[in-house]
C-alpha cells in the first residue's frame, strides 16, 4: 500500500511534466499561427480606409491615403519566415488558423498570389496620394489580390 501511496505522486508529476513540455512545444506553432494573423490585422488597418475612400464611405485625404500605403509597402519588408510551418490550418488548429492546406499545397498559386499582393501594393504607394482618381485606379487591383488569396486558402 505504501508503495502505491509513494507511486500516485510520482504519476502525477510524471503526467504534468508530459503536459507541460506537449503544451511548451505547441506554444511556437500558436505564436507563428498568431504572428500572421496580427500581419494580417496590420495590413486591414492600413487598407480599409484606403478602399473606404475609394467607395467615398470616408473623404479623400491625400496624406493619409500616401501614409497609409506607404505603410502597407512598408510592411512588405517585414520578414515572415517562420510564420507558416507546414500544418498549422484550418485542419489541425481550428480555433486558431483560417488557412487551407492549398496553401502549402499550392506553391505555384499562392506565389503567384504573393506577385499580385506585392504588385498592387507598390502600385498603390505610388498612385494613393496623387488624387481621388489614382486611388481609385489601384484599389481595385488591392482589393482583387486580398479577395483571390483570400478565396483560394482561406475558410470562409
Amino acid at each position: 500500500m505504501r508503495k502505491i501511496i509513494l507511486l500516485i505522486p510520482a504519476i502525477a508529476i510524471a503526467m504534468a511534466t508530459e503536459l507541460t513540455v506537449f503544451a511548451h512545444e505547441d506554444e511556437p506553432i500558436q505564436k507563428a499561427i498568431k504572428a500572421r494573423q496580427a500581419v494580417m490585422t496590420l495590413r486591414s488597418w492600413y487598407a480599409e480606409p484606403l478602399f473606404r475612400m475609394a467607395k467615398g464611405d470616408i473623404q479623400y485625404d491625400s496624406e493619409w491615403a500616401s501614409a497609409l500605403a506607404k505603410s502597407l509597402k512598408a510592411e512588405l519588408d517585414t520578414i515572415d519566415r517562420g510564420m507558416w510551418p507546414e500544418d498549422t490550418g484550418y485542419e489541425n488548429y481550428p480555433d486558431l488558423s483560417g488557412a487551407l492546406p492549398e496553401w502549402w499545397l499550392d506553391t505555384e498559386g499562392t506565389e503567384k498570389a504573393e506577385t499580385a499582393y506585392v504588385t498592387a501594393v507598390v502600385e498603390m504607394a505610388d498612385a494613393a496620394g496623387k488624387g481621388l482618381d489614382s486611388l481609385r485606379s489601384a484599389v481595385g487591383k488591392l482589393g482583387n489580390s486580398c479577395k483571390q488569396c483570400h478565396d483560394s486558402y482561406l475558410v470562409e
